[in-house]
């Protein structure tokens, strides 16, 4: 039966749908929801069986609720998968919508990202099996150490009689041959036996903007594990990065790199902040490059991949990849999902402010931090600078920078 843990009394933040792996059920996950539902988000977790009953088609629930086994390969199965997934994901708001899958339910979760057919803002990817295990779990005791070394998780697994032993010997489904063109962030445990990291760290490597964080001394089940905290932890930061577009940096003393890590960007040496009543953000920067390069590289409907747009105008990839959902959200782009798949405009550039770019990835002109005897006139300047904005279009600004950059390239001499 699918359960559902929903903020209490507030707005929720979006929206996670957990697919469970081999031999769990919803209530594992008990524990998982309630920590994200603090935070602020829903979590709907189901088990995917089968395609429904033909009776059962009027409830798009029923695929979600079953147990029996499927062939996860199966063309009717996905779509029913699908069918389910999309259900949970409409009857519990339109913020931001993420699909979670574990072990199997990872894999899954994979197939239905890369098919396209649930529309998703991110994916996260648990415990993920690309090859065989490295050890049997012949009894109870063996896959019970195997999975979890947390000692609540190991009483709870113990005492459940929902819960299916022995199935994490069972086969599972084929992985993509690439990730979706989505955020993605998979968690593993170092020491995972049943699903070993090392094919992971290699599918991460293969895909930069994903961000892989491997858990030491971890093992299967990484979100029920004994640093299940820290792995909430991570999720929740993940989950802020797509939904709001927040981001923590790293301080940097004097002036050596910050230490490389997935979820945390290295930050540039700084002064003590001091706020400008005009502050262009790093982010509304990159939007600004981004939609450029879909400018003059994609045209008006070719698609351009993130990675071309990062190399090509100097954009952290894991910052752009959540900008460029931002940019769809709000109509200023369109993407398709696959090998052939990208971004591209969704109007004529000259038909796209600067405005609406700042309102994207900004939410408005001008922000105040409370309302005082002469916010009429920070009101008047916002008015201002949006009338301002409004007066160029993003085919404009680019113009005038190609223009500038030629320009400043000319020979001395033809300048005369």
């Amino acid at each position: 039966m699918t359960e559902v843990w929903s903020p209490d009394g507030a707005t929720s933040r979006g929206t996670v749908v957990v697919l469970p792996g081999r031999g769990e059920h919803p209530g594992v996950y008990q524990r998982l929801g309630r920590r994200l539902a603090v935070d602020g988000y829903t979590v709907v977790v189901a088990d995917l069986g089968p395609a429904a009953d033909p009776d059962d088609a009027a409830d798009p629930h029923a695929a979600a609720d079953s147990h029996a086994a499927a062939d996860p390969d199966d063309d009717t199965a996905l779509a029913s998968h699908s069918a389910a997934v999309t259900a949970l994901l409409s009857d519990h708001g339109t913020a931001s919508r993420v699909l979670l899958g574990v072990d199997s339910g990872a894999l899954l979760a994979w197939r239905l990202a890369v098919g396209g057919e649930v529309a998703l803002d991110a994916l996260v990817l648990a415990g993920l099996p690309l090859t065989p295990a490295t050890a049997d779990v012949p009894s109870r005791r063996a896959e019970l150490a195997a999975r979890t070394a947390c000692p609540v998780h190991q009483a709870l697994l113990t005492g459940d009689r929902a819960f299916r032993w022995g199935e994490l010997g069972t086969e599972v489904s084929r992985p993509p041959a690439a990730l979706a063109d989505l955020p993605t962030l998979i968690l593993h445990g170092e020491d995972d036996r049943i699903a070993p990291v090392d094919p992971v760290r290699e599918l991460a490597a293969r895909h930069p903007a994903a961000d892989l964080a491997v858990v030491a001394d971890g093992v299967h089940d990484v979100l029920n594990d004994q640093f299940h905290r820290s792995v909430a932890a991570r999720l929740v930061l993940f989950l802020e990065r797509v939904g709001k577009g927040a981001v923590i940096r790293e301080q940097v003393d004097n002036g050596a790199p910050a230490r490389e890590d997935s979820a945390v960007e290295p930050a540039r040496p700084v002064r003590a902040r001091r706020a400008a009543p005009l502050h262009v953000s790093a982010r509304l920067d990159y939007a600004l490059r981004a939609v450029a390069e879909l400018i003059t590289a994609g045209g008006s409907d070719r698609p351009v991949r993130c990675e071309a747009i990062s190399r090509a105008r100097g954009i952290p990839l894991n910052s752009l990849v959540n900008l460029m959902v931002e940019l769809r959200r709000a109509g200023l782009v369109r993407s398709q999902r696959g090998c052939e798949g990208g971004y591209w405009l969704a109007r004529p550039s000259s038909a796209i402010t600067v405005a609406d770019v700042v309102r994207a990835v900004e939410g408005e002109v001008v922000s105040l931090h409370a309302d005082g005897p002469d916010s009429w006139l920070w009101h008047q300047l916002g008015r201002t600078v949006a009338t301002f904005l409004e007066g160029w279009s993003v085919e404009s600004v680019e113009a005038n920078r190609t223009g500038a950059a030629a320009e400043r390239d000319r020979p001395k001499e033809a300048a005369r």
